[in-house]
């Protein structure tokens, strides 16, 4: 499915930066603006999905069995299970790792813009899905990623391998398992025959609601 970005929400950037102002400063909106535009010049999002029969958590045909209570209970009664990457792309990449050595403080605000893009392609393709699944009388769960709650981030590598990431959307695994390029995700979803519960956005409905160090420094990422 193809994403097409053409805007990002600025409060969500702005959240991101951590600014707690009712109004921020003119000189930062318009700096949030023009990174906002330099990231959308520069990525190339890509997405890859695919649909697999699920046995309690076990992935029917592969040896992969999700590992850890929340993942268990976010699939509860799902039949099915969508596998899901997405990843911004190598050009976003590099505009970061260059704005690293050139200037810090546009390098955060191109990382906070970076951040709410892909995000922003992750909805657009659940949303997709969702519709897509509706219609033949199906539902889906939120998208959950290795990472969140007990779900272990050692198995990024096998969803990486069913998806074939590296050859169909570049995606690749450092030795310690992150994502490369870095604004890259990955994510399951359960499919069931009726309408799943679906997470209230903001703190209190997120898997890392325990651990998450924004919502202790009192910044909510808005998620």
């Amino acid at each position: 499915m193809g994403i097409e970005l053409t805007s990002l929400d600025q409060r969500e950037i702005l959240r991101y930066l951590g600014c707690r102002e009712q109004v921020p400063p003119e000189e930062l909106t318009r700096e949030v603006s023009r990174c906002s535009r330099l990231l959308l010049e520069t990525a190339r999002p890509k997405t890859v999905w695919r649909l697999m029969e699920l046995r309690g958590t076990h992935v029917e045909g592969t040896a992969i069995t999700l590992m850890g209570e929340d993942i268990r209970r976010h699939l509860a009664d799902c039949s099915q299970v969508i596998l899901m990457a997405a990843t911004l792309g190598p050009e976003a990449e590099r505009l970061l790792m260059r704005s690293q050595v050139q200037d810090m403080a546009q390098a955060l605000i191109l990382d906070s813009c970076a951040s709410a893009a892909i995000e922003a392609v992750c909805d657009r393709l659940e949303e997709q899905l969702r519709l897509r699944f509706q219609e033949a009388g199906r539902y889906l769960t939120d998208r959950f990623s290795p990472g969140y709650g007990d779900f272990p981030i050692g198995q990024q590598p096998e969803l990486c391998t069913l998806l074939d990431t590296q050859r169909r959307i570049g995606l690749t695994l450092s030795a310690s398992n992150i994502l490369i390029p870095r604004k890259s995700v990955t994510a399951v979803l359960g499919v069931a025959d009726t309408p799943r519960h679906r997470r209230s956005h903001g703190c209190q409905g997120c898997a890392m609601y325990e651990h998450c160090e924004m919502r202790k420094g009192g910044t909510p990422c808005g998620g």
